[in-house]
């Protein structure tokens, strides 16, 4: 048991780790640390340079947290959620300051070619080639997006039955109740049972199935640009991709509910959670990041490639430090992302604000009940 909180711990920040590093790897090539350089020249040699001293500065931080991570363990005696978090965090927040330095320095990059140049930024805006989605693939993704939104359905609705489940028995809990449980699904921490910790887990999971959903089905809706080579073909491989994609989304969140909606029935209860369903909850998300990589790649292969092509997406005022999107104008909720793979939430959305306001109160909340 002593050995399986650290392989977890390296589990997770090891994967954090290989995908920060591969964060240009995994970009479109149109963009560079968050600024769009279509339409510059970029030395290669410059470009080498600077993903190198990115990537020896987040190597240093990966030492620095796991070294953060044996002191909080074995100094300070905290259990494995809280010095696990804090760590995470801690690797995180270094990697944050990281991609914003390297940011500024291609952005500065890019401002010096442009002046250097003596480019007409106005001129080369009227030259661009605007691209938009394909209008036959647009319809064909509608059934898609109607497939999933029912798929999705049904992890909310096993969210909500669990809830259901909670709620009939609540008055039949003992008055003291588990509320935590080791890394092998044995019982090591009891509280009294009121309204917060019995539905605690609830209210996590529910919120964390409605926001895999909105992010699941928003990567199937959000503007999905191919290239008019082989136009058919194209609209035959975009669909491939988004299904694999919305399905791998799909997987991750059944393999994340197996255990946060069966938490609160294992409370109500009163059992040890089996060791095989803590350890696979934790590995098979893990696993499952592979295929959604893949499948994110392959779409983006079928991108056009075309140097003067611009779209909505591609303006440098609409990001804020590459990390943030915020476009008025973008009716979309979800974009792709410039740094890394995935998707991005559109700020200037309504419903881009009410995430962020509840993944922000989800973290908060999550974190101050571990410290509790």
């Amino acid at each position: 048991m002593f050995f399986i909180n650290y392989i977890l711990f390296l589990l997770i920040i090891l994967l954090t780790h290989i995908i920060a590093l591969s964060t240009q790897l995994l970009s479109s090539k149109k963009y560079f640390f968050g600024v769009y350089i279509n339409e510059i020249t970029m030395e290669e040699e410059l470009k080498n340079k600077i993903n190198k001293d990115f990537k020896v500065k987040l190597n240093i931080s990966l030492i620095l947290s796991i070294i953060i991570y044996l002191i909080l363990k074995n100094v300070f005696k905290l259990n494995m959620v809280i010095d696990t978090i804090i760590s995470i965090t801690i690797y995180l927040t270094f990697f944050f300051f990281i991609l914003k330095l390297e940011y500024k320095k291609v952005k500065y990059v890019k401002s010096s070619y442009l002046l250097k140049m003596n480019i007409n930024v106005e001129k080369e805006t009227k030259q661009r080639r605007i691209i938009n989605e394909d209008e036959v693939l647009l319809q064909q993704k509608k059934k898609l997006i109607k497939k999933f939104k029912i798929l999705f359905g049904i992890c909310i609705l096993l969210s909500l039955t669990s809830f259901l489940y909670v709620l009939v028995n609540y008055k039949n809990m003992p008055d003291v109740i588990i509320t935590h449980w080791g890394a092998g699904g044995k019982a090591d921490g009891y509280s009294q049972k009121n309204i917060i910790n019995v539905f605690f887990i609830n209210f996590l999971d529910i919120s964390m199935v409605l926001l895999f959903a909105l992010i699941g089905v928003g990567s199937i809706t959000a503007n999905t640009y191919i290239d008019s080579a082989n136009l058919e073909l194209n609209r035959k491989k975009a669909l491939r991709y988004l299904n694999g994609i919305g399905y791998s989304f799909f997987i991750l969140t059944l393999s994340i509910q197996s255990i946060t909606t069966t938490i609160p029935i294992f409370m109500v209860q009163q059992r040890n959670i089996p060791m095989w369903l803590t350890l696979s909850s934790c590995i098979l998300p893990i696993l499952i990041v592979i295929p959604i990589i893949y499948f994110y790649i392959m779409l983006s292969s079928i991108k056009p490639k075309g140097r003067g092509d611009y779209t909505i997406e591609n303006d440098d005022e609409k990001w804020i430090y590459g990390f943030i999107y915020y476009n008025k104008d973008d009716p979309n909720l979800v974009v792709e992302k410039r740094l890394g793979m995935g998707w991005n939430i559109n700020m200037a959305n309504p419903l881009g604000k009410f995430i962020a306001i509840i993944t922000f109160l989800i973290t908060v909340v999550s974190m101050l009940i571990c410290f509790i």
